[in-house]
């Protein structure tokens, strides 16, 4: 046996089918493409895939993680090629590599996104007000139900710019088991502050990273 780590792009209508539908899409794949996968044993086996960090629905990714188990070692390239080959418009298999990192040393996940407001002149200086406040508060759903959490340490501004009236930002927000930020919360409550519609011209995950600040992949 041997284990191997995909990484994959998740795009355009993709991009809203669920973590479970994801699931069973890969599932599928991994199947047609004919790799000789591992499956659990017992009465009920099943294909072992493994996904270190759920993507939520409606985002973009050039860096999704899957990890698969073979019965044999395979070379990289032939397991790009045949997963490539069953998996429909929208994924793609970036590269295979044997994994070298645990899923609990992820903390962080960056994002790219441009925003757009029609009714807001200078959404830029809005961003800069909104950021700079001494507390951002906003609702999280827990386990116990929702409450009102301050997000303001949690999120790291990489770049900032305008072009053409459209404020580009990369974020980087917690990940992983030691707590989880969803970018959509930022964004709403970005909007909640401007009292404006904000529109989403783009968002997508670009990248993983482990607590040395190495990337994931």
């Amino acid at each position: 046996m041997k284990d191997y780590r995909i990484v994959f792009e998740k795009k355009n209508n993709m991009k809203y089918i669920s973590h479970l539908d994801l699931n069973r899409c890969m599932l599928r794949a991994v199947r047609r493409s004919g790799l000789p996968a591992w499956y659990t044993e017992g009465f009920h086996p099943h294909l072992y895939l493994m996904f270190p960090l759920a993507l939520s629905l409606g985002i973009e990714s050039i860096c999704e993680v899957m990890d698969l188990r073979l019965t044999k070692e395979i070379p990289e390239q032939e397991i790009l090629e045949k997963l490539n080959s069953a998996l429909p418009n929208g994924l793609h298999a970036i590269c295979v590599r044997e994994p070298d990192k645990q899923t609990q040393d992820i903390t962080s996940a960056e994002y790219s996104l441009e925003l757009y407001a029609p009714e807001i002149l200078d959404l830029h200086a809005c961003w800069l007000e909104f950021f700079n406040q001494p507390e951002i508060l906003t609702q999280k759903r827990t386990k116990k139900g929702m409450r009102e959490i301050n997000i303001k340490s949690c999120i790291q501004v990489e770049k900032i710019s305008m072009k053409d009236n459209r404020l580009n930002l990369m974020l980087r927000l917690p990940a992983g088991n030691d707590g989880n930020i969803n970018i959509g919360i930022v964004i709403d409550a970005f909007k909640n502050y401007a009292g404006k519609p904000i529109l989403i011209n783009y968002l997508c995950r670009t990248k993983i990273f482990c607590r040395n600040y190495e990337e994931f992949l």
